[in-house]
């Protein structure tokens, strides 16, 4: 067609991938033999495995294959193992070994691991028409032991992990992070979470919608939290309790939010958020940038996280 231009797509040269798929044995790491891998590509034009193979007696695979279609494509490798699939992260072009190219798997249980809150932020925005607020709160979730927790059955009683919402909370829904939508549901007033929980960090991000009448906010904390952060936009807020203290605000996305900022926070403690009835509506909005601020407390709770161990 006249006027519209066109890309063409050409074939990249032939990449490789070789590494193992391992999993914890007593004190060391074992290969895990005569298990499937699968290499997988995910782009905007299309998603499907490209390949599939059988690891050797020491847990060896390896993939050459050829990149093609959209820059934006991702390439991965995947092994399952008791139900449970286990990722690469994506693959760069060339030829990946090492670390980058392998796969650790680990048994599951359905029983109690210790699991950890690394950290919690809470945004709260400023109001929208008619003074309701959009709150999201982002869980740093840590399964400290060497195997998955799954699911004890499909009821609340069952749930990996859980969380409690505000009692005035409406409209929950779960946020972007590494938990999929399909995986948490909320039922009674919690997040209730059902998707495998692998041995390290995995963060669940969700939001809800509070009204005027739902403030002064009081969130207990239910677990021990390393590293508790409190986001807000308002000048005039309060935020008290669970050894917040303020700390210097952030720019996110052209906005100043007021930062609050608490360590090693105990289970039962209670947290307060006081605002003022909004003057004026404000639109409803979620900074993007947002996710860089989170991603550095998380970066730095794990950098604390590693020094004590």
């Amino acid at each position: 067609m006249l006027g519209v231009p066109t890309r063409i797509v050409t074939a990249q040269a032939m990449s490789r991938v070789a590494g193992r798929v391992v999993r914890p044995g007593g004190d060391s790491i074992v290969g895990v033999a005569n298990t499937w891998v699968t290499i997988h590509r995910v782009a905007p034009d299309s998603a499907a495995p490209i390949d599939s193979t059988r690891t050797s007696s020491t847990g060896a695979y390896a993939f050459t294959y050829r990149r093609w279609g959209s820059d934006e494509a991702i390439y991965f490798a995947s092994s399952s193992h008791g139900g449970v699939a286990y990722f690469t992260p994506p693959l760069a072009p060339g030829t990946v070994t090492g670390d980058d190219a392998e796969i650790t798997v680990f048994d599951t249980t359905s029983h109690a691991v210790p699991i950890v809150i690394r950290g919690r932020h809470l945004i709260v925005q400023r109001p929208g028409d008619g003074g309701a607020r959009v709150v999201t709160e982002v869980y740093e979730i840590s399964n400290d032991s060497s195997v998955t927790r799954v699911a004890r059955s499909d009821d609340a009683a069952g749930a990996v992990w859980s969380a409690s919402l505000p009692p005035g909370a409406t409209a929950p829904g779960v946020s972007e992070g590494d938990i999929p939508s399909q995986a948490v549901r909320f039922v009674s007033g919690r997040a209730l979470l059902f998707a495998p929980l692998p041995p390290g960090i995995r963060q669940l991000a969700f939001h809800y919608t509070l009204g005027a009448g739902d403030f002064p906010l009081k969130i207990p904390v239910e677990r021990a939290t390393q590293v508790l952060e409190v986001l807000v936009e308002e000048r005039d807020a309060r935020v008290d309790g669970a050894r917040v203290r303020e700390v210097a605000p952030v720019a996110v996305s052209g906005r100043t939010m007021r930062r609050f900022l608490a360590q090693d926070v105990p289970a039962n403690a209670v947290l307060t958020v006081q605002v003022n009835a909004p003057a004026r509506p404000y639109a409803l909005w979620f900074a993007a940038g947002l996710t860089l601020v989170i991603g550095g407390v998380m970066t730095w709770a794990l950098a604390r996280t590693l020094r004590r161990r």
